[in-house]
């Protein structure tokens, strides 16, 4: 039994008029049903949430079936890899930042589709930075992957106050790509693409891995582990496993970490209360936490 059929089973709740899915490639280990079926119950709200795996090659007809959802009875869908930056574009509405990032990961549904598109993990990773770190500025910044997910944190270290950000891509257009945005939307801000993993590493502050080196199809490290020393803290936005090669290495270097859990506990709050209208109070954000990462542990890989 899964851990959302098991929450499900221990649970009880009814129907749900909350209907919510996420649509992408590999999520068949994702949490977000037990994130929000049970932020539905903590909240007296029936929600439902379905996984609706995709493959890459369906992004040419993923605008008619978010139409199709809308009909169906759905209300909201998170969106990821590799849809983040298509996504959107069809949206009435899209909040600023999106449209500023070119990506999006939470999609409010109408009639004709997509309505309103906005960035959670944009928010989300400022929530996890500030809620480890405080006020203390990021400095300079190594960013492998320039995705998504990348592009998403990268613009929130801009707003959090990193001095410089290196990005390193395996594909330059991508990293050159989101060079331009960021210099568009903060010149404070040094903006460098970098020649290799190595070269962005380097004396900086913090290493953000952005790629899905380390996750539990494709194990690994995104970096030459000897380079993961001398920096201040780290974040590997994979959650599957949340105890990745990369977190290892950088715990034992003695760097602080924010992990792919932050960024999910994050990026989940923002899109719920997006859905839903209803707010997550502290109280149910550390039960939420609590119950997350026991069904984190509860899973099987």
């Amino acid at each position: 039994m899964t851990v959302s059929a098991r929450l499900e089973a221990a649970d009880g709740a009814p129907s749900a008029p909350y209907r919510l899915a996420l649509i992408g490639n590999g999520i068949d280990k994702s949490l977000a049903p037990a994130f929000h079926t049970i932020a539905g119950r903590l909240l007296g709200l029936d929600v439902s949430y379905d996984l609706l795996p995709r493959s890459p090659t369906f992004d040419d007809q993923l605008k008619d079936f978010l139409v199709e959802l809308a009909e169906d009875g759905y209300r909201g869908v998170n969106i990821t890899v590799p849809f983040k930056a298509s996504a959107w574009r069809g949206a009435t509405e899209p909040d600023p930042d999106v449209v500023s990032m070119g990506v999006a990961n939470t999609l409010l549904l109408g009639p004709e589709g997509a309505t309103h598109a906005y960035n959670t993990d944009f928010s989300g990773f400022k929530w996890a930075y500030r809620r480890r770190f405080g006020t203390t500025p990021p400095g300079v910044v190594a960013l492998l992957g320039a995705g998504g997910v990348g592009t998403a944190t990268a613009t929130a270290l801009a707003d959090l106050g990193a001095t410089a950000i290196r990005i390193f891509d395996i594909v330059p257009d991508h990293s050159h790509a989101l060079a331009r945005s960021l210099g568009e939307r903060n010149e404070d801000v040094e903006i460098t693409v970098a020649t290799s993993a190595l070269s962005a590493v380097h004396d900086a502050d913090g290493v953000v891995n952005g790629t899905p080196v380390g996750m539990y199809f494709q194990p690994g490290m995104p970096i030459d582990p000897a380079a993961i020393v001398g920096q201040r803290w780290l974040f590997d936005a994979i959650y599957s496993p949340v105890e990745t090669a990369l977190m290892k290495r950088a715990a034992e270097a003695g760097l602080q970490c924010i992990s792919g859990l932050d960024l999910f506990l994050g990026q989940g709050i923002g899109a719920f209360e997006i859905f839903t209208g209803h707010p997550l109070t502290p109280s149910v954000v550390a039960e939420l936490e609590a119950r997350v990462e026991v069904a984190e542990r509860q899973r099987t890989f």
